[in-house]
């Protein structure tokens, strides 16, 4: 095969390579009715189950980009491949909770592996004049497979949870023979020591923040949200202390004060904060309001995802460096922030097609800020931190992805429940019914299911139908708020990074 088709194919294969990350918790959350049935799961282990991944990936996205900085990336992605067979293979045949839990843990960390090996690699197989361009392709490749393969995850979990978990370690061993094929070897750094203390410390910090933003749900005041949440935030201080008196850090302290690393930070948090909110608070609207099956979410997201993909490819062919960043941020906030807004305006009767269009907005203000702060990621990221650097983009998006699923369920609630007693008493109910009555609503406000729902007459259904929508509303115009303050703050800072280079070019002249 000739360098040129190696080059042209490297890109969309690291695309789908990147969409494991997103395949496997999706598939494993569809199977997990069932396999928590089988595997008589309950409560706090079927919670666990639930979470188990995404907090051993947290835990260990540095460490796994530092090893592809160490070693060589191209071995170390085969082995994170192979890693996710295993994984995912000993949750497929477990006969009891203990080792699903354990093979779940395992894939979490290979996954985590597998999206910030195959990210950095983008860069190695790409002409820096071509990385926006490569990035918006990857992204694309990335979302469709996405698509394709958690839809087929659904059908299989029908028939059977373990011939779903099956799936990703089918792809990733239809994956594990084209690696060597279409992409080249990646030169090591064996002079690296890793930063044991910062890694473990900001790996603790995650996890802890993780868990406890889990339980925002249950109130901002519970023991459950505030201690681990608040311990999480305190160790990441703890963290940004040792890195700052390391002679080794992860990656060199002075980029925090870089004002492009700072704007790719912050715009990840914004993106994937309005990711969270919009792709889990629409799934909640349809399924508890409108009655939408499980495969009907799955369709009906679709033109989020679709715009979302699609639109990577023109931001990544319009990116240059300086203004034009600056201005394809500028318009992937606007175009997220009236999405939201055009959300908040949700009714329990709105139709799925006046919902359309907002979601294409979200899609499509998605990829334009993304593919820009993926590229600043890689570009501002020092020769000898390139996996750190780029694994922290994804430690900034669960970040975000967390607060946002857990700050509009708890907005959702709150935003509802507001009038909820006047409106339940209006009801002409008996004192007991109306309090049975709000309490089975607002459980619903902070789940989402449509269990709570049971046995209640129909003005009873329509009346959780209409706070959830209101409450909902009210959750979208803060997120748009939050969102749009966030992107501005973006901006400054990426006009400050700018100067930042400017000066730093005129030294050098």
């Amino acid at each position: 095969m000739s360098a040129q088709p190696t080059r042209a194919l490297a890109v969309p294969f690291l695309g789908v390579l990147a969409s494991l990350q997103l395949i496997d918790p999706s598939v494993a959350n569809t199977a997990l009715v069932k396999a928590g049935q089988a595997l008589e799961m309950q409560g706090a282990t079927l919670a666990l189950a639930a979470s188990i991944s995404t907090l051993a990936q947290a835990a260990t996205v540095l460490l796994m980009g530092f090893l592809g900085d160490r070693l060589e990336r191209r071995q170390v992605l085969m082995a994170a491949l192979l890693m996710l067979i295993a994984g995912d293979g000993i949750a497929m045949a477990a006969p009891h909770a203990g080792l699903f839990l354990l093979g779940r843990a395992i894939a979490g960390i290979a996954v985590g592996a597998v999206l910030v090996l195959s990210f950095a690699a983008v860069g190695a197989v790409s002409r820096p004049d071509q990385l926006g361009k490569a990035l918006g392709v990857w992204h694309l490749c990335t979302i469709t497979a996405f698509i394709a393969a958690s839809l087929m995850g659904g059908l299989l979990a029908n028939s059977s949870w373990r011939l779903a978990l099956g799936l990703v370690p089918l792809l990733a061993l239809l994956c594990l023979p084209w690696l060597p094929l279409l992409l080249p070897q990646m030169p090591a750094n064996a002079k690296l020591k890793p930063d044991w203390p910062g890694l473990i410390s900001i790996a603790g910090a995650m996890v802890l923040f993780l868990s406890g933003v889990s339980h925002a749900i249950k109130g901002f005041s519970s023991p459950q949200f505030l201690v681990p949440t608040l311990s999480g935030v305190v160790l990441f201080g703890l963290h940004l202390l040792i890195e700052r008196g390391r002679q080794v850090p992860i990656f060199p302290f002075a980029l925090y004060r870089r004002g492009c690393f700072a704007a790719a930070i912050v715009s990840g948090i914004a993106g994937n904060f309005a990711w969270a909110v919009v792709q889990l608070q629409t799934s909640n609207f349809w399924q508890l309001v409108q009655h939408f099956s499980t495969a009907q979410v799955a369709l009906a997201q679709l033109p989020l995802l679709v715009c979302c993909a699609v639109g990577a490819v023109p931001a990544g062919r319009l990116m240059r460096a300086g203004r034009r960043t600056t201005q394809l941020m500028a318009g992937g906030t606007v175009s997220l922030v009236l999405g939201l807004l055009w959300f908040a305006a949700i009714r329990a009767d709105s139709t799925y097609s006046s919902l359309v269009m907002p979601m294409v907005l979200v899609g499509s203000g998605l990829a334009f800020m993304i593919v820009p702060q993926a590229t600043l990621f890689v570009q501002e990221a020092p020769l000898g931190s390139l996996g750190p650097v780029t694994a922290f983009r994804t430690t900034t998006g669960q970040f975000g992805f967390a607060l946002g699923f857990a700050a509009s369920g708890a907005m959702v609630d709150g935003f509802g429940s507001a009038n909820l007693h006047q409106q339940v008493l209006k009801l002409g109910s008996t004192t007991v019914w109306s309090s049975e009555l709000e309490a089975k609503v607002r459980a619903a406000l902070g789940s989402g299911m449509l269990s709570h729902a049971k046995g209640l007459p129909a003005p009873a259904i329509q009346l959780m139908s209409d706070t959830y929508a209101s409450g909902l509303g009210g959750t979208m115009l803060v997120a748009a708020l939050l969102v749009g303050l966030l992107g501005a703050i973006s901006l400054v800072l990426l006009v400050i990074g700018h100067q930042q280079r400017r000066v730093e070019q005129g030294a050098r002249a």
